[in-house]
């Protein structure tokens, strides 16, 4: 303990001044969070200079439908011959926890640091390093057409810092973790959701209330990004909520400021890819990708996972240090540039 917080503690104001700094933390938090909220959202003005010609059709209409929703689904992104790759190495990922007892890892809030786990009170099947199961996968998420797409939404071109992989098996429990109205806590993000099975009515499934992605959360409700049904009611009620049903090989890109939720039914599971595009360097994970699944892709190609192949596997662990949006927040140099 230092000289000062002895001092503090032998005159019986220790707590008090904690509370003080606490109250103060809060208040430059709560001040900084909307000034970040509009800067972060920012075009920047090099990228619309310079950025290639217009979106061709059909990505020109689902960049206008996901600027007016917050999600557009695309089909027929996924080659029938990729299509098969990636749930032919779903199924041994699958099979490989089944073989290892599928022993659930520990697990920090949303973030679980394991390569790979099986979470028996969820019933849900989650791989922390995606890019291992088929080269199919980056052919999928590095297309240009794509990210062309989603640098157009965001402004500025996007990188990839997370990827996951999940089979939601079906349960009749809803209404906790992800499978909650909520927003996902990152600001203006996008989030690339591969479907890899037939999603109906009574299966697993995403709903996304449509035009919520505009919507400006308190620093409160980054704190705890979760809703209510009373406030979803009272901040949603007006908004046309979409089921996001899906064929295999589907793809929603949708803005996960917006509000959505996963759905648990006692339907078919749903095995899926989910890809994180970001704007600003920040909670980059250590995700391994097989070198020889780089190999022919281009280097412009390749500059949404600039981020992610710069970070040592072996000098630090899979998850970042900070994986909060709101944690970096009095970090103003990490979202000013």
């Amino acid at each position: 303990m230092s000289l000062a917080k002895i001092l503090l503690a032998k005159t019986g104001l220790l707590e008090p001044a904690r509370r003080i700094r606490s109250a103060g933390t809060r208040a430059t938090c709560v001040a900084l969070h909307p000034v970040r909220e509009r800067l972060t959202r920012l075009p920047d003005p090099w990228f619309l200079m310079t950025s290639a010609a217009p979106l061709a059709s059909p990505y020109r209409e689902h960049l206008e439908e996901l600027r007016r929703d917050g999600v557009t689904r695309l089909s027929g992104q996924v080659p029938p011959a990729a299509l098969a790759e990636l749930r032919g190495s779903f199924e041994i990922f699958v099979q490989r926890l089944d073989a290892a007892t599928a022993t659930q890892a520990a697990a920090q809030g949303d973030v679980t640091e394991s390569e790979e786990y099986f979470d028996a009170a969820s019933r849900q099947y989650s791989s922390n390093d995606p890019f291992t199961f088929s080269r199919a996968l980056l052919e999928v998420c590095l297309k240009p057409e794509l990210t062309s797409l989603i640098n157009r939404y965001l402004g500025k071109t996007a990188y990839i810092t997370q990827g996951v992989a999940l089979r939601i098996e079906p349960n009749p429990n809803t209404g906790f973790s992800s499978f909650q109205w909520h927003h996902d806590a990152w600001g203006k993000r996008i989030n690339m959701m591969i479907i890899l099975t037939e999603v109906g009515k009574g299966d697993q499934h995403m709903t996304y209330a449509k035009g919520s992605h505009r919507l400006r959360h308190s620093y409160d409700k980054y704190v705890n990004s979760r809703f209510s049904h009373e406030e979803f009611a009272e901040r949603c009620s007006h908004l046309e909520v979409l089921n996001c049903y899906a064929k295999p090989g589907d793809i929603y890109i949708f803005d996960s400021n917006g509000i959505h939720s996963g759905n648990r039914t006692n339907g078919r599971a749903r095995d899926t890819f989910i890809i994180e595009y970001t704007r600003l360097a920040h909670a980059i994970w250590a995700h391994r990708i097989p070198p020889e699944f780089l190999q022919g892709f281009s280097e412009k190609q390749l500059e949404p996972l600039s981020w992610i192949l710069r970070q040592d596997r072996s000098k630090r662990p899979l998850a970042p240090p900070v994986n909060s949006w709101v944690d970096q927040l009095l970090s103003v140099d990490k979202w000013l540039l």
